[in-house]
């Protein structure tokens, strides 16, 4: 069972990058998010126990996804893989998890408020309505449909468009 929370959990995690990689070009919100974000701002999500990691970097004009991040300015660990598996798949949401000390957060507060916003956007296009209202407080209305969304990223991941950085 741990195998196939992990196994979803990396999808998932590939899945955000790239959703941020294309709502930067499809929604102002998060497109806002970047023009305020400093170059070199990076993120690390790691999931569990040896789980599937994330570590993005903002180069200042793209969100690269890196094999590695030594020192992250912002790191998000949630405590185990049954916990990034309700996270990931919907079944919680970021503050119901914060509320019951699902994660710790590392880095400077507007860092770490940043990245939740991100999430909280990306996750009103990725899933459907029925989870986002049950995950979220404020669902955020999306500026495009999701289709085109889902579209864009199945294309990055077609040509490649989301590989690792070194």
């Amino acid at each position: 069972m741990r195998a196939i929370q992990s196994l979803v959990v990396a999808i998932v995690l590939r899945v955000v990058h790239a959703a941020l990689v294309e709502l930067r070009e499809l929604d102002s919100r998060v497109a806002k998010e970047f023009e305020r974000m400093p170059e070199g701002l990076s993120y690390a999500i790691r999931t569990g126990h040896n789980g599937p990691l994330l570590f993005v970097q903002w180069d200042g004009h793209e969100l690269r996804r890196l094999a590695e991040l030594p020192a992250p300015s912002c790191s998000l660990r949630i405590k185990s893989m049954p916990l990034s598996f309700r996270l990931f798949t919907g079944q919680m949401g970021l503050a119901q998890a914060y509320a019951r000390h699902a994660f710790t957060m590392g880095g400077e507060v507007a860092d770490v408020m940043r990245l939740a916003r991100l999430v909280n956007l990306v996750e009103s296009y990725l899933f459907p309505k029925i989870i986002t209202r049950r995950i979220m407080t404020d669902v955020p209305e999306t500026e495009v449909n999701f289709l085109k969304a889902y579209a864009r990223i199945a294309r990055g991941f077609l040509t490649c468009k989301y590989k690792l950085s070194r």
